[in-house]
């Protein structure tokens, strides 16, 4: 592809991923701000995406259209992780009464692949589609936990370590030392290290060679969670060993 068209590509890819991580829409001046592009370029590539439904444009506002929905939903069809786990997810909400997530390693980040909202009245801010750190997050250190050693280590030494809350690990040897238990025990806590309040159990969700595949995690206010570890954390274990049986006829 010549590169003209790679740049172009790139900022239209630019633009979806910007509106889709802004929540409620963005106007062409915040997008031109957001993306340094040039208010002409910007606009001409607006009309593109909202001629062919990309996009959606209403009194000014942009958000994503319905041929983003319907791909969205393609996505879901095509893809068996988020399919042959869905059902291992709801129940283990229904069981518990709180959210669950699913997500996959993608480089050194948390990528959510699906979320089933718990009925508390309090609902977690994540989004299906968005990133999370891999230090700080019951997810992301139950797949860190579930790498072969070398890797592990490879990636611990990578990360940034950006400091969220007074308890989030701060340094590679803390969280090696973590992971290490959590290898151990099955299953990882996230002790409102990344949001403050929010406490988390997750566990890898591995095939039958032990090769990791994602995690799951069940999230809710510590005010609920914090006392019930050991009666939480064996239906998490379960659930991801479910989903990792369950792919194996996907």
């Amino acid at each position: 592809m010549p590169k003209n068209g790679e740049k172009s590509l790139t900022k239209v890819f630019a633009i979806l991923e910007t509106i889709a991580h802004s929540g409620h829409g963005l106007n062409a001046k915040e997008l031109a701000l957001e993306l340094e592009l040039p208010i002409s370029t910007l606009f001409r590539m607006l009309k593109f995406l909202t001629d062919r439904r990309y996009l959606a444009g209403d009194r000014g506002i942009y958000t994503l259209g319905v041929r983003m929905l319907q791909l969205g939903y393609r996505a879901g069809e095509q893809n068996a992780l988020p399919r042959c786990a869905r059902p291992c997810l709801r129940e283990l909400s229904v069981q518990t009464r709180e959210t669950v997530h699913l997500a996959e390693l993608r480089d050194d980040q948390v990528y959510y692949l699906d979320k089933v909202e718990g009925s508390r009245s309090i609902h977690m801010g994540s989004q299906v589609g968005n990133v999370s750190p891999l230090h700080c997050t019951g997810i992301g250190k139950a797949m860190l936990a579930g790498l072969p050693e070398k890797r592990r280590r490879q990636l611990c030494a990578e990360l940034s370590y950006q400091v969220f809350t007074p308890t989030t690990i701060r340094d590679a040897a803390t969280l090696l030392a973590e992971l290490d238990d959590i290898r151990e025990r099955g299953f990882a806590l996230d002790q409102g290290e990344h949001e403050p309040g929010v406490f988390c159990l997750a566990a890898p969700i591995l095939d039958r060679e032990g090769n990791l595949l994602a995690g799951v995690s069940l999230s809710g206010s510590e005010l609920y969670l914090r006392d019930r570890i050991a009666e939480l954390a064996p239906l998490v274990i379960a659930c991801a060993r479910k989903i990792g049986t369950r792919l194996e006829g996907c």
